[in-house]
């Protein structure tokens, strides 16, 4: 159907979903209210009036409002997945874990971008709540300092005022903000894992490539490394910590310099598998020889890791259990009651070897 303008000119065919409900329910000939509990989803199949009411709405070319729907508790509501970055395999797996069970339950999975920036993810929740998410994911390492606990405590209170709640994914819980679910992976652990199989390897000058302090995830990570030298007997030494962020090209840039004042190194811990994949290139670029000569290990285990040469000794993280996990409490499907850290697992493959006697 076209619509003309006073001059007859036609203006092209008239938009779809013009219809409101009220047509809908004058065309059955039943009330408003009556085409609204059908069109819901709660009218009763059999009877006559619900027949008419779905015809004429298909002959009308009415479109249900969903968004009304959600905001009166009904029709499917959506679950944010919200991270800075949407790149990487850590993100992908955790991702297509938890919409693997948002979907399977009938809502909506959205995923969301803030680029790092603060002010584009308060403007996420925002438009969050005013659309009646059922829940919002908040994917990945945060800052260490207090503005981020701030940030997720209004997060959580305008989410809770319109029956959502907040998930953290892949971070510590929120200090003193219990009604904030938390769904982690074992960071401290994995590189404790890590650095214990090297020193069972004969290794004990043994340097860590990464950030420490900065985010949650490096917080956590260089914690590991620490309480791992300790429980070895190695007094930590400040000057084999080289401080990288997560940048294949960086970590190959700063370990030439740091090789040249090191040379005593025969074993490297890396933050992540890009870390360790730059670290690696450049000791091959030096002539070095893994792991005859230097061992070097990740964190990750993202896909390629067992296709590397050598293959990269890692620590698997459960990154797609975390997301299932986290779908499933966003849905209701499983009861939330206290802070959640899966364990991490460390893979030794053929990056990581003896220290060879010289």
């Amino acid at each position: 159907m076209s619509t003309s303008n006073r001059s007859g000119a036609t203006r092209g065919p008239e938009p779809v979903g013009r219809a409101n409900l009220a047509d809908v329910a004058r065309l059955a000939g039943v009330s408003t209210a009556t085409a609204s509990r059908v069109l819901a989803g709660r009218g009763t199949g059999k009877a006559a009036s619900h027949a008419r009411v779905l015809a004429a709405a298909d002959e009308l070319g009415y479109v249900v409002n969903g968004l009304a729907r959600s905001m009166m508790g009904v029709g499917r509501r959506s679950i944010a997945f919200v991270s800075s970055q949407m790149v990487g395999p850590t993100f992908a797996a955790m991702a297509s874990g938890a919409e693997s069970v948002v979907t399977a339950h009938g809502h909506l999975f959205m995923m969301c971008t803030t680029h790092g920036d603060p002010a584009v993810e308060a403007e996420l929740i925002d438009s969050l709540s005013e659309q009646r998410a059922a829940a919002v994911l908040l994917v990945g390492s945060t800052p260490t300092d207090d503005v981020f606990t701030e940030r997720a405590a209004t997060y959580a209170d305008k989410l809770a005022r319109v029956g959502a709640r907040l998930i953290v994914c892949g971070r510590p819980a929120v200090e003193g903000l219990p009604e904030i679910a938390s769904i982690d992976y074992d960071h401290v652990g994995g590189i404790e894992a890590a650095v214990a199989h090297l020193v069972t390897l004969g290794h004990h000058r043994i340097a860590y490539v990464g950030e420490t302090d900065r985010m949650t995830t490096s917080q956590q990570r260089y914690l590991g490394y620490r309480s791992a030298l300790e429980r070895a007997g190695i007094e930590l030494d400040e000057s084999l910590v080289m401080h990288t962020d997560n940048f294949t090209e960086q970590a190959e840039e700063i370990l030439h310099p740091f090789r040249a004042e090191h040379p005593d190194v025969t074993a490297y811990v890396c933050q992540t598998d890009m870390i360790a994949v730059g670290v690696s290139g450049a000791l091959r670029a030096e002539g070095v020889r893994l792991p005859d000569d230097v061992s070097v290990v990740g964190f990750d285990d993202m896909p390629l890791a067992g296709y590397l040469t050598p293959a990269l000794s890692t620590v698997h993280a459960p990154f797609r259990e975390v997301g299932v996990l986290a779908g499933r409490i966003a849905v209701g499907d499983v009861p939330y009651e206290s802070p959640i850290v899966l364990p991490s697992a460390f893979i030794a493959r053929d990056s990581s070897g003896p220290l060879r006697a010289k």
